[in-house]
């Protein structure tokens, strides 16, 4: 089987830990091509990773025929104009999250999606591990009695004094929520879906540039469940999933460990009467190669593609609750142009 060839638009930092490790697993996969908007930068990445072409320009790459999909490692604000532009030049694309900054912005790309007919996947690297589909047999079997919470903090440390990273410009989809907030609605739509009764958010987005570098938000779901988070910047580094059932507490502590290598995750639930913890183990796997198999197992045709349509349902949720978060600070209505819904 001829190997498939990727295209890397970008040079990001997280490239090596999500696609050029991972791929030392991945037989059928190669990097074939990088761009950057420097051809020495692609040049430096090419040479280091024995990459056989580069390009000072992305249009040259999606030009390249010898390509058969794309990897979009851009910075949060490109992803739609590139990811649009892949599918116009006739390349699926898996693009880093957040997929869009917008709801306006994913419209585009799924009418450009639906136009190609070529399979586009958010990269939410946690979706592919089998913990998400175990604590959703948990909650739909009652197996500790009925849910009634779920607390989630996701936070890693993060300085930028020059203010040369993305995170720190809300035009370019900064701040933790923006970082974070995505794989904690992923979470909630894969275990428990996404249409909550209420919601609520807030931050003194008092972050560099008016980014939020913590946020809190909380879904209130029908039956007196609820979700909270806390994402941030500047707490200690954590990340962890609580569900509280009646009859027992589950907690998936450290679940970005996956993303660092082949790690083995674990579960931990602590009967609530008795005190007894039981350890739920999975495998070792690496989130990264789970995501790329099976994003090569959408273009073999063996698997079914995650639906835009879920990104879509994530992102309105996302607009909501960063509305919400504005609303309380001194000032709003926001300047023209930023989203209301």
């Amino acid at each position: 089987m001829r190997k498939k060839r990727i295209g890397v638009l970008g040079c990001a930092r997280i490239l090596d830990r999500a696609l050029f490790t991972p791929l030392k697993s991945l037989e059928p996969l190669s990097v074939h091509a990088i761009a950057s908007r420097t051809k020495p930068k692609a040049e430096s990445y090419a040479e280091k990773y024995g990459i056989p072409r580069a390009f000072g320009g992305y249009e040259e790459l999606l030009a390249c025929g010898e390509i058969d999909f794309v990897y979009i490692a851009l910075s949060n604000e490109l992803h739609t104009e590139w990811a649009i532009r892949a599918l116009q030049a006739g390349k699926p694309v898996l693009v880093e999250k957040p997929i869009c900054l917008n709801t306006e912005e994913l419209r585009r790309l799924m009418d450009a999606q639906a136009a190609s007919g070529l399979p586009v996947l958010e990269g939410l690297m946690v979706q592919h591990h089998p913990w998400q589909s175990e604590i959703k047999r948990m909650v739909d079997r009652n197996a500790y009695g009925g849910l009634l919470e779920v607390r989630s903090q996701i936070s890693v440390p993060f300085r930028d004094p020059e203010r040369q990273n993305y995170r720190s410009f809300p035009e370019r989809g900064g701040g933790a929520f923006y970082d974070f907030g995505c794989y904690w609605l992923q979470f909630l739509q894969a275990v428990l879906g996404l249409e909550p009764a209420g919601c609520d958010a807030e931050s003194d987005f008092a972050g560099p540039g008016g980014c939020d570098w913590t946020f809190r938000a909380s879904l209130d779901y029908a039956g007196g469940v609820r979700a909270e988070l806390v994402a941030s910047f500047e707490l200690p580094m954590i990340s962890r999933h609580t569900l509280e059932f009646e009859h027992a507490v589950v907690t998936v502590d450290d679940f970005f460990r996956a993303s660092l290598g082949t790690h083995r995750m674990t579960m931990r639930v602590r009967d609530k009467q008795s005190g007894a913890v039981e350890k739920l183990a999975f495998e070792p796997q690496n989130y990264f190669v789970n995501q790329l198999a099976f994003f090569s197992g959408v273009l073999d045709g063996t698997k079914s593609n995650v639906p835009l349509a879920q990104s879509y349902e994530r992102m309105a949720v996302h607009e909501r609750l960063l509305t919400l978060a504005r609303a309380k600070l001194p000032g709003y209505p926001p300047a023209s142009g930023e989203p209301l819904t």
